[in-house]
């Protein structure tokens, strides 16, 4: 799903935050420099592939509450928060030239960006292209109305006989019809699914009680309940972690290890963990991870 939210984060009620998402802009997802922010009179740097002094990250900006663009195409998420602590660490700038999702590591192959700080997990068969350095832990999540909870405790069988909403294609529809058949394998009722192509959709059928539960991505639902105001509860643990992290080239080990000597230093100085809450991410924190 590539869309856009034209608002930031501090939106005054979770209606507006709907008329938000249903205005938003499909992201074409087409090369362009986006900008560049960090420290200032920085002019070179001895790193690898960096130049000018200004850190380039490949970015996709299709997956709030991580990385998405304003209307002006600023980009804006908890990973251009992380990436920008990350560069000022480094003493650069940073820029983040927009690619679609699939042509981020070629990009990064094609050395277009220094590297990938853009909801990219940590899979086996990247790890063969790129080193990465963890940030965010990711997975799916569970979120009700907090005026009709319908007994939902999270990803369990709680979810069964209840009426579920998920995107269209997304891992989460894939797991809450896995659950539904786990409950009518035990011999409850399954769940009632409805699949939309918006997740603005999908919230206003929870808060007007249309549905009881809906399940996408544990970064989405903590963010919305964030925008709610708690009229939108995130319930249970979220299910099928895996990690985030920043890529870049196996040849460029330098850079690697400059990376992950800022984000530790990030980390230290407590700017990781406002980053976080700021942005309604606590269960992302890759320090907490087990």
């Amino acid at each position: 799903m590539n869309r856009r939210i034209p608002a930031r984060h501090h939106l005054a009620s979770v209606g507006v935050a709907f008329i938000a998402l249903s205005l938003a802009a499909c992201g074409g997802g087409q090369p362009g420099a986006s900008g560049a922010s960090g420290t200032q009179g920085t002019s070179s740097s001895d790193l690898p592939l960096v130049k000018e002094g200004v850190l380039t990250s490949c970015a996709n900006f299709s997956t709030p509450p991580n990385i998405f663009a304003e209307a002006d195409g600023t980009p804006v998420g908890a990973e251009v928060d992380i990436a920008k602590s990350i560069a000022k660490e480094m003493g650069l700038k940073i820029a983040f030239p927009e690619y679609s999702f699939s042509g981020l590591i070629p990009a990064l192959q094609a050395k277009q960006c220094d590297a990938i700080i853009s909801s990219l997990y940590i899979k086996p068969e990247r790890e063969k292209i790129a080193d990465f350095v963890p940030y965010l832990r990711s997975g799916s999540g569970v979120a009700v109305s907090k005026e009709n909870r319908a007994n939902v405790t999270g990803y369990d069988h709680s979810l069964c006989g209840v009426r579920a909403v998920a995107i269209t294609g997304a891992t989460g529809a894939g797991l809450v019809e896995e659950m539904s058949a786990e409950c009518a394998a035990a011999g409850l009722e399954p769940t009632e699914i409805t699949l939309l192509d918006r997740s603005a959709d999908a919230l206003q059928q929870i808060i007007a009680g249309q549905a009881d539960a809906f399940m996408d991505t544990a970064e989405l639902m903590g963010y919305y309940e964030k925008q709610s105001g708690g009229k939108f509860v995130v319930v249970g643990e979220p299910v099928g972690q895996i990690n985030i992290g920043a890529a870049t080239l196996k040849e460029n080990v330098e850079l690697h290890e400059a990376l992950k000597t800022a984000f530790d230093k990030v980390v230290e100085s407590g700017r990781y963990a406002e980053v976080l809450s700021e942005w309604g991410l606590e269960a992302q924190d890759i320090t907490k991870a087990q």
